[in-house]
């Protein structure tokens, strides 16, 4: 990773951290203590994922997941990562299995639409398992024909009108 891109990724932090801070001073200055509290909590929540991802020793995993939201004009993505998961064994087989989701996805999105999702990453039934759950919300075109792609492709699909789940199972 050259120095610029890493000056871009920091930057791009420090703008979300931007964003963060002026919701708290907004709320805090309209006395919405209750919504002062939410907002305070999801911060709480969000960085100790953050801590997690960071410390997890998955580094290709964990720059294309920071950069995510910044590199994809169509989609939003939030993570949680279970703990004590091994995920440098699976770094790169992750990465993969991640990029390759979003290509078929990309199949079946529609313009002018934005896909709001969740991925968790949590430990799989056995000892050297990793487990993937994605959940994606918004409207995906032939939502039949990409499930049907998705478990052609090896993962475990669920594709409603405006709904899509994704498991998968890494070793």
């Amino acid at each position: 990773m050259s120095k610029e891109e890493i000056i871009a990724i920091l930057r791009h932090k420090r703008h979300d951290w931007m964003n963060q801070i002026q919701l708290v001073q907004g709320y805090a200055s309209m006395g919405k203590m209750d919504k002062l509290q939410i907002q305070l909590n999801k911060i709480s929540h969000d960085s100790e994922q953050e801590r997690r991802l960071l410390n997890s020793g998955a580094y290709e995993f964990t720059v294309w997941l920071l950069t995510f939201n910044w590199t994809q004009e169509q989609y939003r993505l939030v993570y949680t990562i279970q703990n004590n998961v091994d995920l440098p064994r699976h770094d790169q087989k992750m990465t993969a299995y991640a990029k390759r989701l979003l290509i078929l996805l990309d199949e079946f999105s529609k313009k002018d639409e934005l896909y709001e999702g969740s991925v968790q990453v949590y430990q799989g039934a056995g000892s050297h398992q990793l487990g993937i759950t994605w959940e994606w919300k918004g409207n995906f075109t032939y939502p039949m024909q990409l499930n049907k792609k998705l478990e052609q492709e090896g993962f475990i699909a669920f594709c409603e009108e405006d709904e899509l789940s994704v498991e998968m199972t890494i070793e």
